[in-house]
């Protein structure tokens, strides 16, 4: 049995956001069509959407955003909904805003593209539409969806839907350190270079390392792995490469520590295509395995623009990305804890880049009491289990470390593995 969707105008931002709640999120067969009389006759489960209800199946009323194939400047309209606000209020339809509109402006990222259009400043979690209208703390789509399955469930008992399971993921991320060249010349000039470069943040890394004071990545990396060994999840390594030859980067102590875990790449948005090809050399090298065996992810912790970040991401051949989130504030920034497919607003398309979006970040906890960062941790993981998403949570490797500065988050790490069950 399958869900009949119906719309008198059946474009590309219709397909995708209805794809992304039914068969995404609520695991459901179902088919558009554009046939009145088709869908009249059918004895499915049905949907309509646009202006006017055909008979009497369930009816969605429509606002614009949809029908729309620009990137148009608007300030949507809001109604009282549950404790918070909602867009683009509707009448006489089976809820009183306008779902799917609302789902689509924020899974797309509606509100940055038009920032970015305006200005170059960082987009600010404040800023957002979600944090105004207090959502951002809850994978709202996601809840909306639930909210539509249940209308449904009512409407038409006998249609089924399949089920989801919450999963958790963690993602750690470390700078791998060079070697300095051999002969004093070269070590001299070797430093000197890359003292002048900004994006090169590892010297004072490898001067701690020297003396006495830095992390051991190996063995900070051998202690996660019995934090996680007697759990079904494995957690997802995001690795910065120093901007050097690829001949001065030493693997080899922490290549060991990956045979079962998946690694993409740190910052992808800092490197231009041929780093990017030099990096995927180093992460091969990492796996010590046949390049088929990497499927190049990465994570952009720093700031993330659009489009212009996931278009270069896209062009360097990286199809799964872990950027969709805030580094210093939690929340969902894209609305959901569903791993979606990017829409491209610019080419009215979607890509191919499955975009997975965490909400907590260890930066988050750093200033926090363990009571209140506790709180915070159990608040999203339940908010995630309650619609059987995905909770994913972004660490610094250094943060798992037994420094005395990094206990409590340490600890904290340990909680969320004990807390989500997995």
């Amino acid at each position: 049995m399958h869900l009949i969707i119906f719309s008198d105008i059946l474009t590309p931002r219709i397909k995708y956001i209805f794809n992304f709640i039914f068969k995404d999120i609520l695991k459901a067969e179902i088919e558009f069509t554009g046939n009145s009389q088709y869908f009249l006759q059918s004895e499915q489960a049905k949907i309509s959407y646009g202006n006017n209800q055909l008979g009497d199946e369930l009816f969605f009323k429509s606002a614009a955003l949809l029908f729309s194939n620009k990137l148009e400047e608007f300030k949507p309209k809001t109604i009282s909904f549950g404790g918070y606000l909602v867009p683009f209020p509707v009448e006489q339809s089976a809820l009183p805003f306008d779902v799917f509109a609302a789902s689509f402006f924020m899974l797309s990222r509606y509100e940055e593209y038009l920032h970015q259009k305006n200005t170059e400043e960082e987009f600010k979690p404040s800023k957002s539409f979600q944090h105004k209208w207090k959502v951002l703390d809850k994978p709202v789509i996601d809840e909306w969806a639930l909210m539509i399955k249940s209308i449904i469930k009512k409407k038409y008992p006998n249609f089924k839907f399949n089920e989801k399971k919450f999963n958790h993921q963690p993602t750690i991320h470390f700078n791998i350190l060079p070697g300095l060249p051999k002969g004093f010349l070269n070590r001299t000039k070797f430093i000197f270079s890359a003292l002048f470069k900004k994006e090169n943040n590892y010297l004072s890394s490898k001067f701690d390392r020297l003396t006495g004071i830095g992390l051991n990545n190996e063995q900070v990396l051998e202690k996660v792995n019995k934090m996680v060994a007697t759990k079904k999840i494995k957690p997802l390594y995001f690795i910065d490469f120093p901007n050097v030859p690829m001949d001065y980067i030493k693997i080899n102590g922490v290549s060991r520590h990956f045979k079962d875990h998946s690694i993409g790449l740190l910052r992808p948005c800092a490197s231009n295509r041929q780093k990017i090809n030099e990096i995927k050399e180093g992460l091969i090298k990492l796996k010590k395995s046949h390049p088929v065996a990497i499927p190049l992810t990465s994570q952009q912790l720093e700031t993330l623009k659009f489009p212009i970040c996931y278009l270069n991401i896209l062009n360097s051949g990286i199809t799964v990305d872990y950027s969709m989130g805030y580094s210093k504030v939690p929340g969902f920034r894209a609305g959901t804890c569903t791993p979606f497919a990017w829409y491209d607003l610019q080419l009215e398309k979607v890509t191919p880049l499955v975009v997975n979006s965490y909400c907590l970040t260890d930066d988050v906890f750093q200033y926090l009491t363990k009571d209140s960062a506790v709180k915070i941790l159990h608040q999203y993981i339940d908010a995630v289990k309650v619609v059987n998403g995905t909770f994913y949570s972004c660490w610094d490797l250094k943060s798992l470390s037994d420094q005395p500065k990094y206990k409590k988050l340490s600890l904290l790490f340990v909680q969320m593995l004990s807390y989500s069950g997995n």
